[in-house]
């Protein structure tokens, strides 16, 4: 007959290759024959935790442990049946009386670490640090000292603490995929993806391996790899509501609305108040411009989840591009209270105030934005906007850069830096040539390699297809110069196409729609759906309204969808593009055989000017205001962004030359900037009550506000153009300084055109002596003051039909030339 010694002996390796019911058996046999055998209680017990019968595992290990307390692995095992329960106290008692009979027991000091995680961390890691030092290859402790620091935000130290963890066990899929998490936190995204991948081959069944990996590459903005991903996982998982949220998330940001709801409609058929797939779907019915039914989805997200910051977010982008200010601020202030790290809620705040005319509040929530340690670009591209409306200028190019830099392939960004550029007097012709070509290589240049040739009809006198693209087909100052164009086309010779890119179409928009044959709505259409929408019109000549300004639509002429195209009125430079065929302007702006090779267009000189300019209703003139008042009142009203330092200080000293005189500048008030020049005027001995700031105000009162000027003070190296018309035909003349590119001499178009030429001033020290000169003739400003809307309502800037003439006959030309380029091609 076996020895108890023996059974126990054979009972233990059973156990140990699983051969459970077998060794129960004999542990039983043993306790019949001694039923205070310990170690044999302690086994069952084991045993019994093994099969998950704890309550029986409790009772055999507290009854070997009554017969025998020495043994520290008793204890330890005590105490992980109570950490199953969820009795953590009790556990940690065990734990902790385990490693007073033994210090040197790794298990114990792991599993203490486990139970004091959440509450003690400090403690827990000193445990699990104990364990490490005691058992090198213990790579469940490296692990889960790795999540310890993670949770603690120390993510370097958890990174090392996983790769520890990997280098004891390197197909540890846990240890694999929390240090990917870490990667991730860390925004390391390849190396987070490489991980993530290396997860996903050892489990390539797991929804939630390829859900991860998926998000890896949605952090890293590679899209289309992450849709892959989720969709993946719903496979393997189709009720994975996660994953078809986050596979919507990503199909809508590559445009495909369609498969995008389709997502987010599969996740609320099984969970209706699912909340980000609320968002989602009411995000991609605001991406096609239907506001209303976006607002009832966000709505609906906030009945589910009052406190849902991302529908508050969202629904203040709908209430922001509404224009409804207050309220889109009081949504995004609630985001950010409920979310305090949401840089993106910043971001919205600061364009709202930016839009508003309070760049100063603006710049704080920029600021708060980055001192979240964000790094998204929209903070540093508002900044910009920021510091421009507070004459900053230098400060915003450095902070569009930064945007650019993290957000390279961002054209609307680029863009912006461009048009920055040009109001900086230290960029030359042929640095802004370099930036713009740039723009294009990184942009265009790949678009328009894959364009196909066009079979439009060539006969050259046929009536000829003609688009405009705007995003400014409302009250905007660009059409004061395009609206007169498009109500004296000769339809019969010119068939017109409108592309609008409208947010919010008024009353302008429909005066110009009635002037076009055919009206496209496209606010919501790619640019590569605009460029097919032009080629299925064949259109013939396509004329590019906005160049790199806001809402531009370059990429629809980078894909070269019209045989002809042209870039017009809205910028002032090139578009660095080989796609853009021309660009139209006179002999002022771009004096012939002087500015032509800083333009990868074709420059076509119009005759007498590049333009046409009509005022609309507008108030009418009065005397100049000097005659009543007793002094001089100088007016800029341009956009601050023009404003450089250097022009201040030149309409410093034109006051400090002229006694009494003001100056007007529009110009947002009673903040940084009203204090910064009240400041810059009193180190002059100036006194600051002299120049007063006015908030920006809609045309008419706006027109009025110039009125109450006697001499306009353009600034430069970027002139005024709408401003100097808007001027002119209120009787105000404008003293310019005229430089070398286009931007600093096209507003010198209105003044040769009404007889003001002489008002040009060629060096600074002129342009003060011109202004002091004009403030010193009172009779001059009061002759002048009659004059000029006559002059201008007689000049050819007021010709509509013979400005238009000279433009169609301009396309004509250019259709010829085109249709004998293409004969020639084989």
């Amino acid at each position: 007959m076996s020895s108890v010694a023996d059974l126990l002996e054979t009972a233990m390796r059973l156990h140990q290759t699983g051969e459970l019911a077998q060794a129960e058996q004999l542990y039983a046999q043993i306790l019949q024959s001694e039923p205070r055998h310990a170690d044999a209680l302690y086994l069952l017990g084991t045993l019994a935790h093994q099969t998950r019968r704890h309550d029986l595992a409790m009772v055999f290990i507290t009854q070997a442990i009554t017969l025998d307390g020495t043994k520290p692995f008793y204890h330890n095992n005590l105490g992980e049946v109570h950490r199953t329960f969820g009795r953590l106290a009790e556990a940690q008692a065990c734990y902790r009386q385990a490693l007073a009979l033994d210090p040197g027991f790794s298990a114990a000091h792991y599993n203490l670490g486990l139970v004091l995680s959440a509450t003690q961390p400090a403690e827990a890691q000193h445990h699990y640090e104990q364990a490490i030092r005691l058992r090198p290859d213990f790579g469940a402790a490296h692990n889960n000292l790795g999540n310890l620091l993670r949770a603690q935000d120390k993510l370097n130290e958890a990174v090392e603490a996983y790769r520890s963890a990997l280098r004891c066990h390197a197909d540890n899929a846990d240890a694999v995929g929390n240090l990917g998490t870490a990667l991730l936190e860390l925004e390391r995204f390849s190396e987070a993806i490489d991980q993530f991948e290396q997860a996903v081959r050892l489990r390539p069944d797991s929804a939630d391996a390829h859900f991860n990996l998926g998000n890896a590459h949605k952090a890293a903005c590679n899209w289309p790899s992450a849709a892959e991903c989720y969709a993946r996982a719903l496979r393997l998982r189709p009720n994975f509501a996660e994953a078809a949220c986050n596979l919507g998330n990503a199909l809508r940001i590559q445009g495909d609305a369609p498969g995008a709801k389709a997502a987010y409609l599969e996740v609320l058929r099984c969970k209706p108040e699912h909340v980000d797939a609320l968002v989602g779907y009411g995000a991609v019915l605001q991406s096609e411009g239907k506001s209303d039914e976006a607002i009832e989805y966000y709505d609906r997200a906030l009945r589910a989840k009052p406190d849902s910051a991302l529908a508050h977010f969202y629904r203040g982008s709908v209430l922001m591009s509404r224009r409804l200010r207050e309220d889109a601020v009081a949504a995004f202030t609630e985001a950010l209270r409920l979310r305090p790290n949401y840089p993106e809620a910043c971001a919205n705040l600061a364009i709202v105030y930016n839009d508003a005319g309070q760049p100063d509040t603006a710049l704080e929530y920029c600021r708060r934005g980055l001192d979240l340690g964000s790094n998204i670009g929209s903070l540093y591209g508002n900044m910009a906007i920021a510091l421009h409306a507070q004459g900053r200028g230098r400060e915003a190019i450095d902070c569009y850069r930064k945007s650019l830099a993290l957000r390279p392939g961002n054209p609307a960004e680029h863009s912006n830096l461009l048009y920055a550029l040009n109001l900086m007097p230290e960029y030359d012709p042929p640095a802004l040539l370099a930036e713009h070509l740039e723009w294009a290589r990184r942009h265009a240049e790949p678009l328009t390699a894959q364009a196909a040739r066009h079979d439009n009809d060539r006969a050259p006198q046929r009536r000829l297809r003609v688009g405009y693209v705007s995003p400014h087909f409302h009250e905007h100052a660009v059409n004061y110069f395009v609206e007169p164009i498009l109500t004296s086309h000769n339809h019969d010779e010119f068939e017109i196409f409108c592309y609008s890119s409208v947010m919010l179409p008024d009353a302008v928009t429909e005066r110009l729609k009635a002037a076009a044959d055919h009206w496209h709505d496209v606010k919501v259409k790619t640019d590569a759906q605009v460029a097919q929408m032009v080629r299925d019109d064949r259109i013939d000549i396509l004329v590019d309204l906005s160049g790199h300004m806001g809402w531009t639509r370059l990429l629809v002429f980078a894909r070269k969808p019209a045989p002809v195209q042209v870039t017009y009125i809205g910028y002032q430079n090139t578009t660095g593009m080989s796609a853009m065929d021309y660009r139209l302007t006179d002999d002022h702006a771009d004096p012939s055989g002087v500015t032509d090779p800083f333009y990868t267009e074709q420059l076509v000189r119009l005759p007498r000017a590049f333009f046409c300019y009509k005022a609309g209703a507008t108030p009418p003139t009065t005397p100049p205001p000097a005659l009543e008042n007793g002094y001089v009142t100088f007016g800029s009203f341009n956009n601050f962004a023009k404003v450089m330092p250097e022009v201040i200080e030149t309409w410093l000293k034109i006051l400090s030359r002229v006694p009494r005189s003001r100056l007007m500048v529009l110009a947002y008030r009673g903040g940084y900037l009203e204090r910064h020049i009240h400041e810059l005027a009193a180190q002059r001995g100036i006194d600051p009550d002299r120049i007063e700031l006015f908030d920006k105000r809609w045309r008419q009162e706006y027109l009025q506000l110039v009125a109450q000027a006697d001499i306009g003070l353009d600034p430069f190296p970027f002139n005024g153009h709408t401003t100097t018309c808007d001027s002119i035909w209120m009787g105000v003349p404008v003293v310019m300084l005229e430089g070398q590119t286009y931007a600093s001499r096209f507003g010198g178009s209105v003044l040769a055109n009404v007889g003001l030429a002489h008002l040009i001033a060629r060096s600074v020290e002129e342009y003060i002596d011109l202004a002091v000169d004009l403030a010193g003739d009172i009779d001059r400003l009061s002759q002048l003051r009659g004059e000029l809307r006559p002059r201008m309502a007689a000049s050819p800037l007021a010709d509509f039909a013979g400005f238009t003439r000279n433009l169609e006959q301009a396309y004509r030309r250019m259709w010829v030339d085109w249709c004998e380029r293409a004969d020639r091609l084989p």
